[in-house]
């Protein structure tokens, strides 16, 4: 059910040093940041699910509660990279409007605790 795939997100999550390390308490930090920014020549509205500053880095992370029911994990997490990439672009755009610091953008993944970095478009 429903309620038992977010409960064991957030028990996965809450037990994990991914999870934790992301839901650490820091003086720059904000879930669910609504941004409007004109990207491409078109505003957009954008959520970010959590952003935070650690060690002079800015941090975008964006949770996906997709599952993985087998079969080759690297090429599912590699799909998932492809699939997210330009949304992940987008924030990053959007956030280096008004950030100076560099900015590093991830997915994290609480029901498979995996995180991933999702490096900038070229």
């Amino acid at each position: 059910s429903i309620i038992a795939r977010a409960a064991q997100a957030i028990d996965n999550c809450l037990g994990s040093e991914h999870g934790n390390w992301l839901l650490e308490s820091r003086e720059i930090a904000d879930c669910e940041l609504a941004l409007t920014a004109v990207l491409d020549g078109h505003p957009r509205n954008l959520v970010l699910d959590r952003t935070f500053v650690e060690n002079g880095t800015r941090w975008i992370i964006d949770y996906k509660t997709s599952s993985h029911g087998g079969g080759d994990l690297e090429e599912f997490l590699k799909n998932e990279a492809d699939r997210y990439s330009e949304q992940m672009q987008r924030y990053r755009e959007a956030m280096a409007i008004n950030e100076t610091r560099p900015i590093r953008t991830a997915l994290y993944f609480p029901l498979l605790d995996h995180f991933l970095e999702i490096q900038a478009i070229a």
